[in-house]
């Protein structure tokens, strides 16, 4: 359940900047009145562009954190404690969509000041219609934008500081001119509430894939020890087993780490918890939100290198690129779970959704059994999922051979 509870955990935090996302023209007739103000508000900015087109897509907007306690007509109370918005979309000429996930940096941290580092990279996701928005192909690394197969470039991102005024100018602006495509959310963006309107679609919530790791030959001679004897190429053991096998040759504290700290395989992959960091970069620069003890604040820190990320699929998403579905129906013989490896092609990525459908499909919603329900990579089955909620038994650890481990990643909103 822990791979879900950090999706769910970012959208029940979000519920309650419910006054700050787009409304139709009939729910602005609210009335509201602030009572609290202890506002702090930055830009944010990025920029992308469309390689099949030339298209370039901007982002620039202003993120207010803190920013009031609101009391609606209807009683209501929202205390808007956390920043907005939290994702952006933008719709291209060609009907795709780019949503952008904001960099929190509520704490003071600017691009001007060096607190951000100056190749900070942001989660961006793409849509391969703006009509839907409810699955996308997240790009999770540098190797995502270097990828052929990938529809983005990414020329830069930065944060520097605003004020309410500028707030207030970005909202008015924005409403002015917007124009309705698609599903988009809004002039103002989107934040997650735990129960969305249902008028505005549904938005993914979180980005899931596994990253690869290499494994030096100290640790391959310790994880063929577990390897199957048929030695299949991709092989996992039961969730009781796999911690305590796969999970431990790759968490050897006896492993020579890279310069700095940590264990050796947490020092790879996107750092999904570190919201104000953006994600991993060759440099391996982090935000260091930190102060010495002469004052001055600590430069950033070699974290994370980017390890190799491929992405995790659960119905209805089918396949992340193309982006297609197939729901799951009561007739059906077999439910999927895959990583989309493609012999390392789908490098970068990961496949985002809303958490909540795979919780969703059960025999109490109309999928009786006998239903084969299996864990695939690239086709292959490598594990039989024997629990009433396949959704939960996906492996925390997948193995290739003895050559390299895959291991579970999640980013939420």
């Amino acid at each position: 359940m822990k791979w879900l509870g950090i999706a769910f955990a970012s959208i029940v935090a979000s519920a309650a900047l419910c006054g700050v996302y787009y409304r139709p023209p009939i729910a602005l007739a609210q009335v509201h009145t602030y009572t609290k103000d202890q506002g702090y508000f930055y830009r944010f900015r990025a920029s992308f562009e469309v390689k099949a087109t030339g298209e370039p897509l901007d982002f620039d907007y202003v993120v207010a954190c803190n920013i009031r306690l609101t009391r609606w007509r209807d009683g209501g109370l929202s205390d808007d404690s956390t920043y907005s918005p939290r994702a952006m979309v933008m719709a291209t000429n060609g009907g795709q969509a780019v949503m952008l996930r904001t960099l929190d940096a509520c704490h003071g941290l600017t691009s001007e000041h060096e607190d951000v580092p100056p190749d900070v990279l942001p989660l961006a996701i793409w849509f391969d219609d703006f009509t839907d928005l409810s699955a996308g192909l997240g790009y999770v690394s540098e190797a995502a934008y270097d990828n052929p197969l990938g529809k983005l470039k990414f020329r830069g991102a930065r944060v520097d500081r605003a004020s309410r005024a500028d707030w207030e100018a970005w909202r008015k602006k924005s409403a002015e001119e917007y124009v309705q495509r698609g599903v988009l959310p809004g002039p103002w963006g989107y934040d997650f509430p735990n129960a969305p309107d249902p008028a505005l679609g549904v938005y993914v919530a979180q980005c899931d894939g596994y990253m690869r790791l290499k494994l030096p030959e100290s640790m391959r001679s310790k994880l063929s020890v577990f390897w199957p004897e048929d030695r299949p190429r991709f092989w996992t053991l039961s969730n009781a087993e796999e911690r305590q096998t796969i999970g431990r040759v790759i968490s050897d504290p006896n492993q020579p780490l890279p310069p700095g700290i940590g264990r050796w395989s947490g020092r790879f992959g996107p750092p999904s918890e570190t919201r104000s960091s953006g994600l991993a970069v060759r440099s391996g620069r982090a935000v260091a939100n930190s102060l010495k003890a002469d004052g001055s604040r600590r430069r950033h820190l070699a974290v994370r290198w980017p390890a190799e990320t491929y992405p995790f699929l659960w119905p209805p998403l089918a396949s992340i690129m193309p982006i297609t579905k197939a729901a799951p129906t009561p007739g059906m013989s077999t439910y999927v779970l895959k990583l989309e490896y493609r012999d390392g092609a789908l490098d970068g990525f990961a496949a985002c959704q809303d958490g909540r459908k795979a919780l969703e499909y059960g025999s109490r919603n109309g999928f009786p059994p006998p239903v084969r329900h299996v864990f695939e990579v690239d086709g292959l089955v490598v594990k039989q999922l024997v629990g009433k909620a396949p959704a939960m038994e996906r492996p925390a650890y997948v193995a290739e051979r003895d050559e390299a481990v895959f291991i579970y990643f999640s980013a939420a909103f």
